[in-house]
C-alpha cells in the first residue's frame, strides 16, 4: 500500500471552493466590494488561480445567503441598498450585536479581552488611507472576538449575515477623515467587557454602530436620485388627445 494517499479531485474542488467562498464572505463583510460592483467570473477566477467552477459555486451560495444579488442584465452583483433598507439593517445590528455584547461581557475571559485590547492596538496604526484594508479587516476582528465571547453560536450566525449585508457600505468609512472615528467606543466597550458591565458594553457598541451609520446614511442620500419636481413631472406629461 501506498504510503500516502492522494486527494482525490472532488475534495480538491469542494476545498477550492470552500476557501474562494470565506475569502468573498471575509470581503463582502470587510467593505472590500463596492455596492452594485459585478463580480465577474473570470476575473476571481484568476485571482485565486482557479477554474471557473469553485467561483460559481461560491457565487451561487452567496447568491442563495442574500450576501449578493444575481442580476438578469448584469450578472452577479453586491447588492445596492436604499436608505430604508440600510436603516432596517442598522436598527436590528443595534439590537443584535448590543444584546451580544451585553451578554459577553460576563462570559468574557481575561485572555480573550488581551486579545481584543491587541487588535485595537493593530486599528490605531493603521488610520491613514494606506492602511485603510488592515483597519477595516481589524475592525471586523474586533467586533467579532466580542461576538464569540456571548458564547452563542445562533447570535454568531445572524451577526454574520447583516455584516454581509451592511459590510460594502464600509468602503464610505475608507477616507482619512473617517477611519479612527470608532476607536473612542471601542475604549469603552474593552473597558466595559474588563469591567463585566453589560450595559455599558451594549451601549457603547450601539453607538459605535450608529455614528459609522450616520456617516453612510449621509453618503447613501447624496447618492439617491432626486425625486422629480411637480413641475418636471408637468412638463414632462404629454396632453391629452384631443385637447388643444
Amino acid at each position: 500500500m501506498a504510503a500516502g494517499v492522494s486527494s482525490s479531485p472532488a475534495s480538491v474542488q469542494a476545498t477550492v471552493h470552500a476557501h474562494v467562498y470565506a475569502e468573498l464572505r471575509h470581503g463582502l463583510m470587510n467593505g472590500d466590494f463596492l455596492p452594485g460592483q459585478r463580480l465577474v467570473v473570470r476575473n476571481i477566477a484568476e485571482r485565486f488561480q482557479t477554474s471557473a467552477m469553485p467561483v460559481r459555486e461560491a457565487l451561487r451560495r452567496l447568491v442563495s445567503e442574500g450576501a449578493l444579488f444575481d442580476h438578469p442584465n448584469r450578472g452577479v452583483i453586491v447588492p445596492e441598498a436604499s436608505v430604508e433598507v440600510i436603516t432596517d439593517i442598522v436598527r436590528v445590528r443595534c439590537l443584535i450585536e448590543g444584546s451580544a455584547a451585553e451578554w459577553a461581557a460576563s462570559t468574557i475571559t481575561a485572555a480573550e479581552l488581551d486579545a481584543i485590547n491587541e487588535i485595537n492596538e493593530r486599528m490605531k496604526a493603521c488610520t491613514t488611507v494606506d492602511g485603510a484594508d488592515k483597519y477595516l479587516a481589524f475592525n471586523r476582528q474586533f467586533h467579532f472576538s466580542i461576538y464569540r465571547a456571548a458564547r452563542s453560536g445562533t447570535m454568531q450566525q445572524i451577526i454574520k449575515r447583516l455584516w454581509l449585508r451592511a459590510g460594502p457600505w464600509l468602503n464610505i468609512m475608507r477616507g482619512e477623515a473617517t477611519l479612527g472615528l470608532g476607536l473612542d467606543y471601542h475604549a469603552e466597550i474593552i473597558e466595559a467587557l474588563r469591567a463585566g458591565n453589560g450595559t455599558m458594553a451594549r451601549r457603547a457598541i450601539v453607538a459605535d454602530i450608529s455614528d459609522a451609520a450616520d456617516i453612510i446614511l449621509r453618503a447613501a442620500s447624496a447618492q439617491a436620485p432626486a425625486a422629480p419636481s411637480r413641475a418636471s413631472r408637468r412638463q414632462a406629461t404629454p396632453p391629452a388627445q384631443g385637447s388643444r
